[in-house]
């Protein structure tokens, strides 16, 4: 891994560990499908979109291992 990408993955661990990130981080579970099904029954285009919400927070939480 780069060093570039240690620091920005340092951050994020820096961002999200900090008071108050886990509300936040709730709340963008919450609002981005992390615990529920992004499936929009006939809906090819919101699909995509609820799973791209969902993206985010995956991201996010993969950042914030540490490898």
């Amino acid at each position: 891994m780069t060093p570039e990408i240690e620091k920005i993955k340092f951050l994020y661990r820096q961002t999200f560990t900090a008071d108050g990130a886990n509300k936040v981080l709730e709340d963008l579970e919450a609002r981005c499908n992390y615990r529920a099904s992004s499936y929009v029954a006939g809906d090819a285009h919101a699909t995509a979109f609820e799973e791209g919400k969902r993206a985010v927070i995956l991201h996010i939480y993969n950042m914030m291992k540490e490898e």
